[in-house]
């Protein structure tokens, strides 16, 4: 299997376990007796319901797009700069956490 189809079938992949994640922590917040969830306060009048719908939506676009130009990034110019970029993200994390907790 060559890179862009192991990259889109992971992605494939990964939509039902994320859909579902989702769904439980929106089920358990709603179920929930208390005012806050783990998702925040719950909407309590339909202006809050509206927001949360146009945050849904707005975020689903730019989630889509973000992995829509990321694949025609991994088709057209590979993985390596990808790879470079998350190493030298993961080495700052490592220091600054580093410090955080040195001092």
């Amino acid at each position: 299997m060559d890179r862009p189809t192991a990259l889109e079938f992971s992605f494939f992949v990964s939509l039902p376990v994320m859909l579902t994640a989702s769904l439980y922590t929106l089920f358990k917040s709603l179920h929930h007796h208390d005012a806050t969830s783990e998702i925040g306060n719950l909407p309590t009048d339909a202006h809050h319901v509206v927001t949360l719908v146009i945050g849904f939506v707005v975020s689903f676009i730019v989630a889509y797009a973000v992995v829509a130009w990321f694949m025609n990034w991994v088709r057209t110019r590979g993985f390596t700069v990808f790879a470079v970029y998350r190493l030298l993200l993961g080495a700052f994390v490592l220091w600054y956490a580093g410090h955080a907790i040195a001092g």
